[in-house]
This record gives C-alpha cells, structure tokens and sequence, in this order.
C-alpha cells in the first residue's frame, strides 16, 4: 500500500486516515496502533458487562413498578 505524504503526515500525528484497499472495496481507517488501543480501551470500558446487564434486568424484574406493567399486560 502506498501513502500520500499529507497521510504519512497524519497518521505520524495520531490522527485517522481513510482508505480504500482495492482488495476490500470499501472505506477503511488507518490509525497507529497507540491510537487503536486507546481507542479501544475507551469503548470497552463504557461497554456494560453481561453481568451488569444481568443485574439491571433482575432489578427490574424485581421492581414493584414492573408488577404493574405486568398486570396492565393481562
């Protein structure tokens, strides 16, 4: 693959750059791998884990005000 000298620029100074590999024939961002995994780590951490959804489903379940959801279903 072969880089402008303005995307060289860019992805040196941390920043994405979009491509389109012929192989792929759609966009694709490049970024360092440092901005990656900063990236990354960031959505994983705002991503709930199963068990906290767990624990909010059985608050809910739990709760009064579901007991009269439930009965307005009936």
């Amino acid at each position: 693959m072969n880089l402008t000298s303005e995307q060289v620029r860019a992805i040196r100074e941390g920043e994405p750059v979009p491509v389109v590999p012929p192989e792929v024939g759609e966009e694709c961002i490049l970024l360092r791998r440092d901005v990656y995994e900063r990236v990354r780590e960031g959505v994983e951490d705002d991503l709930p884990t199963s068990l906290a959804i767990a624990g909010l489903v059985r608050a809910t379940l739990e709760d009064d005000q579901f007991d009269d959801y439930r009965e307005y279903q009936r």
